[in-house]
């Protein structure tokens, strides 16, 4: 589970820093299919399943949004460089 988490926060901060929100609807909705296609298929509304999907996804969301912030400051820092 950790590195699920860190594997989904590391790609959430390159798509805020490269892409804008239509990748990360795409991008969330893989990741929604591949955690539940990975948990298996007994139980597949079990609680734990639908907590740990939904962990990932605010992991996701929250490194996007820092993704996204180190995009900006990165292009002011070389925009105000020239």
């Amino acid at each position: 589970m950790l590195w699920s988490l860190v594997a989904v926060g590391v790609t959430g901060i390159l798509l805020g820093s490269c892409f804008r929100a239509p990748a990360l609807i795409v991008v969330t909705a893989v990741t929604v299919v591949i955690s539940a296609v990975a948990g298996g298929t007994d139980g597949l509304f079990d609680r734990h399943r639908l907590i740990s999907i939904l962990l990932l996804v605010v992991t996701q969301q929250c490194a996007y949004l820092l993704g996204l912030l180190l995009g900006v400051l990165w292009r002011r820092g070389v925009t105000h460089e020239r």
